[in-house]
């Protein structure tokens, strides 16, 4: 079974500045940082991920697991990025499979129904499947 990040609703609401703008559950990505204030009242780069395919964002996420590849993964990654519109080069492709992978990695070292946070660089646990 794979391991991977999704949005979440649950737990939104312990911070003020949570919020979940994905329509329903989605892969998730990190969103690129332009600062590293999870904390800036103007941009909440630093606190969310986005969406694979509705490209909104939310401040948390859940380990969720399926009998999905990781080939399978990497792939639905690489397909979110060229519906956005980015040109399907190698470059590209190499950058797709090496965040999936990366994501992969991450979401490894929890257990399935953990919910996460980002807080700039760090990924840190908001609460364990047991206690909600």
């Amino acid at each position: 079974m794979l391991k991977y990040l999704v949005s979440t609703h649950r737990t939104q609401g312990e911070r003020d500045n949570d919020s979940n703008s994905i329509p329903k559950t989605e892969i998730v990505d990190l969103c690129g940082l332009t600062h590293e204030d999870p904390d800036n009242p103007y941009c909440g780069c630093a606190r969310s991920f986005v969406g694979i395919t509705s490209r909104q964002t939310t401040t948390t996420a859940e380990i969720t697991e399926s009998d999905m590849t990781p080939a399978q993964f990497i792939a639905r990654f690489h397909a979110g990025l060229t519906a956005m519109g980015l040109p399907n080069t190698a470059e590209l492709r190499t950058g797709a499979a090496n965040d999936a992978i990366e994501l992969l990695r991450i979401a490894a070292q929890w257990p399935v129904g953990t919910v996460v946070e980002r807080r700039g660089q760090e990924i840190c646990v908001r609460t364990f499947p047991d206690a909600t």
